[in-house]
Formats: C-alpha cells, structure tokens, sequence
C-alpha cells in the first residue's frame, strides 16, 4: 500500500495476472547526439523534437505515479541526461521513494561535474556500447567520438562511486556480430554488472533496415552461448530472442526478468499531441508466436520471434523448437 501526496493510502496498480505495476519509465527527451542505424525511436523523435518535455509535465507525471504505488523510475529517451532538469527529476523521484536509472550514451557522464551531480542520485544507468573498438560501435551510431564518450561515461561513474552499478546494453546487428564477444568481454573489463544483448528491433530505423541490419536466428544460435564466459563476472541476459534458440542458456531470456511498465511518452491523438501513458504486460515489441511456437511450454513466458523475420529470414522459423512433455 503506498501514501499520496494528500496522505492517504492508495492501493497497489494492479496489472494482467495481478501483477502490480511498479515501474515508471519516462521519455524525457526526443533529442539525441547519436545517429544510430537501428533507433526504435528516430520516428518518434523526429515527429515530437519541437515539443520538449517540461518541468512541469515531470513533476507532475511522477507526483501521479508515485501514488499509484510505482517504486522504480526509469528515464530514457532520446538521449536523457541532456535535459536540462535531470538533477531535479532524479532528486525528485528520490524524494518520491523512488529506485532511480537511466539509459544513455553517456553524452553528459561523461563529464566529471555532471557525474558527481548525477551518480549519489542513481541505482543504477544502462550505457549503449555497440562495439569493442571505435570503427565498428561508431559505424551503427554514426557519430565520430560517441565510442570513447560511452567508455570515458562508465570509466568517470565509476572514479565517483566504485561500487555503481553499471549494466550495459548491447544492441547486435549483422555488423557488429562478428565482434560481439569482444564488446561483451570490453564491457566486463569496464565493470558491467549486467549485460544485456538485444535483438534489433524492427522499428524506427530498425524497422526502415530490418533485413541488412537484422543477424539470422542460426547465427544468433552459433554465437549467443559463446558470451557468458567472455564475461564472467557479469550477469547475462538476451532480449527479443526465443528462448529455444537459446539452448542451454534459455534461462537467460530477459523475458523472464522484464517487468510490466507505465511507459509517459508524446503520442498523436486525433487533432492533437498528448504526454500520455502506454502500458505495458508483456515485453512482446513486435513479437508474435508463429506456428512453430504451438504447444510449447515456454509460450507463456517467452514471447516469441520479431514477426518480420516472416519477411527477411523465413528459413530461420524451421530452427524454433518448441518444448514440449516428455512424450508429447
């Protein structure tokens, strides 16, 4: 039971399959240094960059989801920590009862002053790091210097805090799997507690290059289970890739550690642009259950294959497995 601003108590926000939503996740921004090849949101921010979002739509979104019952905040964007009032979000959502993150490039942690104003006021920050060496990471972002920006990022957080948890998100395409190893190894030498290696998304730019951009399920399968030991002290998770095509390290979907979200973002409603919510159960992002999935004891809780590998790699769905009882 969590407290509103008036003092009174609220009950919990109870989602599908009485789960109760405690996580906010916050677009504060839909400006970006970064050009990435894959952005989910380059659409997105290319229709809302002339609307900022203000202070006061901040203050107010996390005033409302704080009773609600929301316990863990999380701004992305766009590129977060360029807005202007980030200090005050992240004191805010402290002050609300708030466990406080953030996705970035690294952009402004990577400045020493900003850090010491940011690091006391954050749980924990996922930083994009797409490649072991300049050429190839700044290939998929498009932007000369963004690699050692990303690396001088985690490098400063950690001269403030040693201890700060630092996770990383790893976003694989056909030009950087080949070198995908050597990123997941360079992020366990920079102390990343938690690796994440994401499946390109088939939206925004992702959704414009899907077939150059997206790596066949068999290649996923040859190399996926190579990575965990290229880092071991860090804890391993695979979004948006069936868990069959995992094998041995199925129990490292992320699906099975995603949480269900209020997502605050611009949107179009008709006749006009709203800040407004998009709830969020299952983290299916464009993934369906296709005809290989049926009867598969993990449907439940794996949420299947990007749809448009129907288009760009139909061969691929002969590789998905379903797991079935024992004479079944």
């Amino acid at each position: 039971m969590s407290v509103g601003v008036d003092g009174e108590a609220r009950a919990p926000w109870i989602g599908l399959n009485d789960q109760p939503v405690e996580l906010l996740e916050l677009h504060l921004s839909y400006r970006c240094p970064n050009h990435c090849r894959f952005c989910s949101e380059a659409e997105r921010m290319g229709a809302f960059r002339q609307y900022p979002v203000s202070w006061g739509m901040v203050a107010t979104v996390l005033r409302r989801h704080a009773e609600r019952g929301v316990t863990k905040l999380h701004l992305t964007g766009g590129e977060p920590t360029i807005h202007p009032r980030l200090i005050e979000a992240l004191t805010m959502g402290r002050k609300l009862g708030m466990a406080t993150s953030v996705s970035t490039n690294g952009v402004m942690l990577s400045r020493e002053p900003f850090a010491r104003l940011a690091v006391p006021l954050l749980d924990d920050c996922m930083f994009s790091l797409h490649g072991p060496k300049p050429a190839i990471h700044e290939r998929l972002t498009g932007r000369p210097g963004s690699f050692e920006q990303a690396v001088g990022a985690m490098r400063t957080v950690l001269s403030v805090n040693p201890e700060f948890a630092i996770h990383v998100n790893i976003v694989v395409t056909q030009h950087n799997v080949d070198t995908l190893g050597e990123t997941v190894k360079l992020a366990g030498e920079l102390g990343a507690s938690l690796i994440v290696v994401s499946n390109v998304s088939p939206e925004g730019n992702g959704a414009k290059a899907y077939g150059d951009l997206a790596v066949p399920l068999s290649r996923l399968q040859e190399v996926l289970p190579t990575l965990p030991p290229q880092a071991p002290g860090s804890i391993i998770r695979f979004f948006a890739v069936p868990m069959c095509i995992l094998g041995d390290h199925a129990m490292l979907s992320n699906d099975l550690y995603w949480d269900p979200r209020v997502t605050v973002e611009w949107g179009n409603e008709p006749g006009k642009v709203v800040y407004g919510e998009v709830y969020s159960w299952q983290p299916a992002r464009k993934r369906v259950h296709v005809a290989e999935c049926m009867g598969c004891l993990q449907q439940n809780v794996c949420m299947g294959v990007f749809e448009q590998y129907r288009v760009d790699h139909p061969a691929d769905l002969e590789l998905l497995r379903p797991l079935k009882r024992e004479g079944k």
